[in-house]
């Protein structure tokens, strides 16, 4: 009979093996407090100490530490990042920003606002971050992440218009995605072609133009009907251009449940025309006179794909998209490949929901704006394991589950769901032991059922790490 051996957390020494504070005691100290974290991913550090005043109070004291830095246990995660990203002839990067509530956290210095009404402020801090992932889904880590807090302004909407307008790109919160885009690209390796997919939000000329300049593409959905010049040279608009081609061909898009809609399937049409946006100075580089603002700084080179629902279900929104991409689209195949790669974009939306739902980052208690970032870093890394996780079932479901699990961690998972303490020759499969870590979390699998979410593999991998604790407290020679 084999015995169950190893430490928990495996995967944090492996991540952050080459992260360096300066302070041996302080390296493990993180080592302790990010292990602990990752155990109770869905808790504050209260919670994830089991209840122990001394391990609570050396995580608190790490996160206050001033040699901890965000961008140290960042840069550390963007080497390993890097080195999954190897191998890979084509890799997605997708980016999106969304909103940390804290405006119940009163005690806390530094926050800014999360509120789009001028006369009252949600309190908060904003994440932009950059989730790598292949062509079919599987996240590799994350390339760039932001945390900032806002300068609040009581001003109304006409004000706020005209001051954004009148700011530089540098000036403005859309830098965010030009300055990952520039990260990103440093990280991919020589062979591997880089595709930014964004929403309405990423619709920035810069974006384009630098995208273009660094050699990478990008597919990003279309924001407002913007100006346009065909490739006969004609002066017109994305929308009208677009209008006037014939449907290339309808397919059936699969669309996912979220907080706006149930999952159904929707039938398209898809056009494309190719052409060139122009850039007009002001538009890039900030205010100038009237008279330059009329002349074409620059032009870009696009394909715009026109993705537009026949009549879809009584009371349900259509699907209506414009997307530009520098990439080619002139026939139905390519036009299809681009629609089924801006789909990957989705699964940057399942990373904020495992940020805050999972790994619950909006109920960290922090007294001061500076210390919530290194936990969102922190608890960011952590979501990324998470999703990590999942996609192995789906995608190498025949692959060792050591992939996904440490020694010990599968050990326990099998002595726990097959109520035994022998262990088997061989370890199980990813998709066994991802199906025996749902069935923790609340998974019947029944025949009928298809596999579940996320949602019942974080809280089945936090009930594997309790019997985890209490394994290697029962094999401890030492103990007693």
């Amino acid at each position: 009979m084999k015995t169950v051996t190893g430490n928990g957390n495996e995967w944090i020494r492996e991540e952050f093996h080459q992260i360096d504070f300066g302070d041996k005691r302080l390296k493990e100290r993180f080592f302790e407090t990010a292990g602990l974290l990752s155990s109770k991913a869905s808790g504050s550090i209260y919670p994830s100490c089991h209840g122990s005043w001394s391990q609570a109070k050396g995580a608190y004291r790490f996160f206050s530490n001033e040699r901890v830095s965000e961008s140290a246990l960042f840069r550390t995660h963007c080497v390993q990042t890097q080195k999954r990203l190897e191998g890979h002839s084509l890799v997605f990067s997708l980016q999106d920003t969304s909103e940390l509530n804290f405006d119940s956290h009163k005690k806390t210095e530094g926050l800014g606002s999360i509120s789009k009404a001028y006369h009252k402020h949600k309190m908060g801090l904003m994440l932009h971050a950059s989730l790598m992932v292949t062509q079919e889904g599987l996240p590799l880590g994350l390339s760039s992440l932001k945390c900032w807090s806002r300068v609040s302004r009581e001003e109304p909407p006409q004000e706020k218009q005209r001051r954004l307008y009148q700011s530089t790109m540098k000036e403005k919160e859309s830098i965010k995605w030009i300055e990952t885009l520039y990260e990103t690209a440093a990280l991919i390796p020589k062979d591997t072609c880089l595709i930014t997919l964004g929403d309405r939000e990423a619709d920035i000329f810069e974006l384009f133009r630098v995208a273009s300049s660094l050699k990478t593409f990008f597919i990003i959905r279309n924001r407002k009907d913007r100006k346009f010049i065909d490739e006969k040279g004609k002066k017109t608009t994305v929308q009208t251009a677009l209008s006037k081609t014939p449907i290339l061909k309808t397919i059936a898009l699969t669309l996912p449940k979220n907080q706006q809609r149930v999952a159904r399937t929707a039938y398209v049409d898809i056009r494309s025309i190719s052409g060139w946006l122009p850039i007009r100075n002001n538009l890039v580089y900030g205010p100038t006179n009237k008279d330059a603002s009329r002349h074409i700084h620059e032009k870009v080179h696009v394909s715009a794909i026109s993705v537009k629902e026949q009549p879809p279900p009584e009371g349900v929104a259509p699907v209506e998209w414009v997307l530009l991409t520098n990439l080619t689209a002139t026939d139905a195949f390519e036009a299809e490949e681009k629609v089924n790669w801006y789909r990957l974009r989705w699964k940057i939306e399942e990373f904020f929901k495992t940020l805050k739902s999972g790994c619950c980052v909006e109920q960290c208690r922090l007294n001061t704006a500076t210390k919530l970032t290194k936990m969102i870093t922190l608890k960011s890394i952590i979501a990324f394991k998470l999703m990590h996780m999942t996609k192995m079932a789906a995608l190498c479901p025949e692959a060792t589950c050591t992939d996904v699990l440490s020694k010990i961690e599968w050990q326990t998972l099998y002595c726990r769901i097959q109520t035994t303490s022998r262990l088997p020759e061989h370890p199980p499969t990813v998709l066994q032991a991802i199906t025996w870590l749902r069935q923790l979390g609340g998974f019947l699998n029944r025949r009928a059922e298809d596999l579940p979410g996320i949602m019942s593999l974080w809280r089945g991998y936090e009930i594997l790490q309790e019997n985890v604790r209490l394994f290697i407290i029962l094999n401890n020679k030492n103990c007693g």
